[in-house]
């Protein structure tokens, strides 16, 4: 993995946008409040969605259980 930088305007790096995610960070708009990677001119959008989508699929998915209503 490259360490290039992903947000011009807020200086936000591959690495910390990736470290957020891998800290449970999941959406775009979770990296938008922790960084403010995105919120400005929003060219980097892509990427970080990107980024966001590769480790969601990394993600281990957790199982569904039988929901219990209480009766």
């Amino acid at each position: 993995m490259s360490n290039r930088l992903i947000c011009i305007c807020n200086f936000i790096d591959e690495k910390e946008i990736i470290k957020l995610l891998e800290q449970g960070a999941g959406s775009v708009k979770d990296i938008q409040q922790l960084t403010r990677a995105g919120t400005s001119c929003g060219k980097c959008l892509s990427v970080i969605d990107d980024l966001v989508e590769s480790s969601d699929k990394e993600k281990p998915k957790e199982q569904q259980g039988k929901l219990n209503f209480g009766l």
